[in-house]
């Protein structure tokens, strides 16, 4: 993948005219919205950052041995460093990254397979981890991975955590003197271990530790069966697992593992985590909503000269939840079809979204509401004439490939 370093530029978007070929995944998720940049790279500030999470269950150097699945909140440092200087540089900067993994001086260590990491940052809701994890599972249907599994669990927001984190305390220290010597050693180094184990000896223990979502507050037990609810949009298996809880030090919201069948024996093919609390951790003014995820592409992947188009001819309006839910089944739809489709899944109101089509140019926009939603329709709009026709899913690939 080749780019320049737009880091200090004024035109973010224009990262995307250096492209000239990239592999096949990133044009994948480019369908989805992510913009392909330039690796980041960590920074002695970054570095500085990361000491400033005193947090005595969070100790980097013991992620390494899972590498590249990684909870290291260096990475996530240097992406939101990244992000802030684009931002300072003259904004807006891009919310949907997609680069190539790993980032240099952090813990996850090279494969010898592509690995891809997509960043959702700024979009506040369900939608945002819903968006990554469709995408997540379009890039690895294809590379060919068509019986995945998806694991899924949340540990909320800051209260949330704060709550499951003094309750795990508590249960460890009122059971440490009939642990196994192997668990007393896991809960001195990190109490949270004995929930992560993949033992199935442990397992007894864990069925009777605590578990994340008991204390998820009312917003994060919500936002959490929202992103189900997307999930059985997508006709994917899932599982709910508690042992995915990731580094509570900075993870929050929604974690989850894809997996190449079901079991714990089924090899990880990506893994994604909510980090919106991280931010303010490293002295951001405000948190700032952030979620990401680490694709491993097992097969060599092809290069594609697909060019990116920042002016595509449609933009997909959603109104209501239940339309929603719908939206990223249907950008899959198109994207299989090689049709690129804007969108702003962060938004909810009409007036909002007709008004970013409107400054895009763009001369169609599709609308799905509560009654497309029912009806299994789509409503596409001439922005020029205003005139429009309702068009059934089913058909609509061969009904817009018609227009000019």
């Amino acid at each position: 993948m080749t780019t320049k370093n737009y880091s200090s530029s004024k035109n973010i978007q224009g990262v995307v005219h250096a492209l000239r070929e990239f592999e096949k995944p990133f044009e994948t998720a480019f369908y989805f919205g992510f913009i392909p940049i330039r690796t980041p790279e960590v920074t002695r500030e970054d570095l500085q950052k990361l000491k400033s999470l005193k947090d005595p269950h969070y100790d980097p150097k013991t992620i390494q041995d899972i590498s590249p699945f990684v909870f290291d909140a260096l990475e996530k440092i240097a992406i939101l460093r990244t992000y802030e200087e684009w931002e300072d540089a003259g904004g807006p900067p891009p919310t949907l990254l997609a680069y190539k993994k790993p980032i240099n001086g952090t813990y996850a260590k090279k494969t010898g397979d592509l690995t891809v990491g997509l960043e959702v940052l700024g979009l506040e809701s369900s939608a945002a981890e819903a968006l990554l994890i469709r995408s997540t599972l379009s890039i690895l249907e294809d590379e060919g991975f068509t019986n995945s599994t998806i694991y899924m669990n949340s540990i909320g927001d800051r209260d949330s955590v704060s709550e499951f984190e003094r309750t795990v305390s508590g249960f460890v220290r009122k059971h440490m003197n009939g642990f196994p010597a192997d668990i007393r050693k896991m809960a001195k180094k990190d109490i949270f271990d004995i929930l992560r184990s993949m033992d199935e000896k442990h397992s007894s223990i864990q069925e009777q530790s605590p578990k994340s979502l008991s204390f998820l507050s009312e917003q994060s037990r919500i936002r959490f069966q929202e992103v189900l609810e997307y999930i059985e949009a997508f006709d994917v298996p899932y599982q709910i697992s508690h042992r995915l809880i990731g580094a509570p030090a900075f993870c929050s919201h929604t974690i989850f593992e894809i997996r190449d069948g079901s079991g714990v024996d089924a090899p990880i093919l990506a893994q994604g985590y909510g980090y919106s609390r991280l931010s303010k951790k490293i002295g951001f003014r405000k948190e700032l909503p952030a979620c990401g995820s680490t694709v491993v592409c097992k097969k060599k992947a092809k290069k594609t000269q697909v060019r990116p188009n920042l002016r595509p001819k449609l933009y997909l309006i959603q109104l209501a939840f239940g339309a929603k839910l719908c939206v990223l089944p249907l950008l899959e739809r198109l994207r299989k079809a090689n049709i690129q489709v804007a969108h702003s899944l962060s938004k909810d109101k009409l007036g909002s979204q007709l008004a970013s089509a409107e400054n895009m140019k763009v001369p169609y926009v599709l609308i799905v509401g509560q009654k497309e939603a029912i009806d299994h329709t789509v409503t596409v709009r001439d922005m020029s004439t205003r005139a429009q026709e309702t068009v059934p899913v089913e058909s609509l690939v061969g009904y817009l490939k018609k227009l000019k």
